[in-house]
């Protein structure tokens, strides 16, 4: 696949993956019009992952046939709610014109947003990415590459096999899956390669899905504006802090598609504790798709829980305090009775919560600070997180606008203490040091890069208010201007809205330094360069593998100098396919440190022969930033070349591929 073009037949199975079973599912329970259209990605997420993880327990392969019975129950299930569940049948179809009008409020306007969103992502994803094939050279994208790849391979997308590929001694463990079940499912329709299908489902996330997700909270905040809510859907593709920033680190693909949904989770908790205060949706219907919402949420990486939370926590703070206010004024021991009931329910989730060996795991990892914490503080609020260095003035110029008038609205008071507490999370990861600082950070790994993601959530919708008051102050300014050129109608304000959106991002210097970051990661140098996964001599190799290996070979490495990465871009068996494996059995521990004795030692042989090595694909020592300490030192696989076992049969450049030849002292 040389370029994008020919990327959009694949790009238009992405987004009915992501449409389909979802807007089935929402259909059978009644929920149409703006609110299917938002909801029906999350949903479908739900469908896939739960579809996947089920596919296993009834001896079914992972493909598009699964996704449909998955699809075809859901819908059934949600049928059945409606038809007897009485808070959910009490719900009225929308079959009158004024109904069908009312449900259909906004669909064209956030349509209109998210296909302006959508050139504007793809637009700078092409200016990075010359074609589809390319890859990010990020930490991360080593394993989310190959675990994507090993669930193409052997048919099984489920959390709970996802990364078997680095897990030889362990039978079952979960991991958040819903990613790679998304990109190897496009894989196995479209038959484009690993890659291009990670691509192509970032590129669905991001310019449909993220757009969509901000449509649908402004419209639970602010209304049905059709400047309001167009807006909000350009905006999306505005801020440097996501989706790019998560591109950029890592790249962190499940954290972007959990964060895509989050500000859906945020509008879903607001239409059930705030019914009175919100509209667009039935409490029973937000109720039932919250349901349907939380396997995704929790399969697409459940630190997206957690932001929601976090967003909400001024308003959960305030409705918790008025419930206890009220008990106290009944009778003391009424008061004393909920307070208790409060903290029991806490220490047991808690518990729960820590009896979960990831989520304790969380809880070991640091970032050291790196910036002064009012320096960081002003970098996240005014949108400009390391590495980007120039702040946006001008989306937080809007943001700030938008504060001013929610704050002015019944109900949303608690906008503004949300927003500063979702500020002070950055400099909280980096700029400080101290252990409570990493406690509160612990559900995004205390890291910079997917907490200041989390600035976006509360700034778009914000920013979107902000421009309504901008488009509406600018028509009293020169109201002459927008009569001659018709511009002060509905249509005429949101054109105007989605045009001055667009100038204020391209305009902004903090977008193209974050692009140009992003180009690094998805750059191939010509040499090693200390920051590339592989150059173009070991990308060159990797793609030659084929001509001298076969399906059933497996092909010894040191996965930190990114050799690793054969196994999605080839489809090569790695003998060690990720760099932070800490999962390895005899055989693997005997190989990594003593492969060089192959040829000699019996031992060393047999449990050569066991792992089925075949060849040895050595990249020399250049290995992963920050990584080149012990851990990354394989002193059986450095030196194996220079053993009389191996037989050199390919090169290019610096890069060779070796075959074993001896075992034992017995010629192969």
């Amino acid at each position: 696949m040389s370029s994008w073009f020919e990327a959009l037949p694949a790009f238009v199975v992405a987004l009915l993956m992501l449409a389909l079973p979802g807007g089935a599912v929402l259909l059978a329970l009644r929920v149409r019009g703006l609110m299917a259209l938002c909801l029906a990605p999350a949903v479908s997420v739900s469908v896939i992952g739960v579809s996947a993880v089920v596919a296993p327990l009834i001896h079914l392969p992972w493909n598009v046939a699964v996704v449909l019975l998955g699809t075809a129950v859901a819908a059934g299930a949600g049928w059945m709610a409606r038809r007897f569940i009485p808070a959910l049948s009490a719900v009225s179809p929308a079959h009158s014109p004024a109904q069908d009008h009312k449900a259909n409020t906004g669909v064209g306007a956030a349509a209109a947003g998210v296909l302006v969103a959508l050139a504007m992502t793809t637009a700078i994803l092409t200016l990075v990415a010359s074609n589809p094939e390319q890859f990010t050279q990020g930490y991360d994208s080593v394993f989310h590459l190959n675990a994507t790849a090993y669930a193409a391979e052997t048919s099984n997308a489920s959390s709970f096999a996802i990364s078997g590929f680095i897990l030889p001694t362990v039978k079952t463990v979960f991991y958040p899956g819903a990613w790679h079940g998304l990109a190897s499912l496009l894989a196995i329709v479209t038959g484009v390669s690993i890659p291009a299908a990670t691509n192509i489902m970032w590129l669905a996330v991001a310019g449909v899905v993220w757009p969509l997700s901000c449509v649908f909270l402004t419209r639970v905040l602010f209304g049905t504006g059709r400047t309001l809510l167009i807006s909000a859907a350009v905006l999306a593709a505005a801020f440097p802090a996501f989706p790019w920033l998560l591109l950029q680190y890592g790249s962190a693909y499940p954290n972007a598609l959990s964060n895509a949904l989050v500000p859906l989770g945020i509008g879903l908790v607001l239409l059930i504790i705030r019914p009175s205060a919100h509209t667009g949706l039935h409490p029973a219907q937000a109720l039932a798709v919250v349901v349907l919402f939380m396997p995704g949420a929790v399969m697409a990486q459940p630190n997206g829980i957690f932001s929601i939370l976090l967003v909400l926590t001024p308003l959960l703070a305030y409705l918790i305090f008025a419930w206890l206010r009220t008990g106290f004024r009944r009778s003391r021991r009424h008061g004393w009775n909920r307070l208790g009931l409060l903290i029991l329910v806490t220490a047991v989730a808690a518990a729960a919560m820590l009896a979960v060996p990831q989520i304790r795991s969380l809880f070991g990892y640091t970032s050291p600070a790196f910036l002064f914490f009012p320096l960081a503080l002003l970098r996240n609020f005014t949108h400009a997180p390391a590495p980007i260095w120039f702040p946006a003035l001008a989306l937080t110029a809007l943001v700030l606008l938008g504060v001013r008038a929610g704050f002015r609205s019944p109900g949303l008071k608690w906008l503004a203490p949300a927003l500063v507490l979702v500020a002070f999370t950055y400099p909280l990861a980096t700029g400080t040091n101290a252990s409570l600082a990493n406690i509160v950070m612990a559900p995004w790994w205390d890291n910079p890069e997917r907490i200041a993601a989390l600035m976006p959530l509360l700034a778009v919708p914000l920013a979107a208010l902000g421009m309504v008051k901008l488009v509406e102050w600018l028509i009293g300014r020169f109201p002459t201007f927008f009569i001659r050129t018709g511009l002060r109608e509905t249509k005429g304000r949101a054109t105007t809205a989605a045009v001055l959106v667009v100038v204020l991002a391209f305009s902004n210097p903090g977008l193209w330094q974050i692009r140009d970051q992003v180009g690094v990661m998805y750059r191939v140098p010509a040499e090693p360069d200390g920051l590339a996964q592989v150059d173009a001599h070991e990308l060159a190799l990797i793609h030659r593998l084929g001509n001298y290996t076969t399906k059933n070979d497996v092909i010894a490495n040191n996965p930190y100098n990114g050799s690793a990465l054969a196994m999605a871009l080839a489809g090569s068996r790695m003998l060690f396919p990720y760099s932070s494996q800490g999962d390895l059995n005899p055989d693997l521990y005997t190989l990594r440190f003593w492969l060089n004795r192959v040829g000699s030692d019996q031992e060393v042989c047999s449990a050569a022969k066991r792992q089925g090595v075949t060849h040895l694909l050595d990249f020399g020592t250049d290995y992963i930033p920050a990584f080149n300490d012990p851990r990354s030192l394989y002193p059986g696989i450095t030196l194996a070349p220079d053993s009389d076992a191996f037989t050199l049969v390919a090169s290019e450049g610096h890069a060779r591929l070796y075959k074993m030849t001896l075992c034992g002292g017995v010629p192969i």
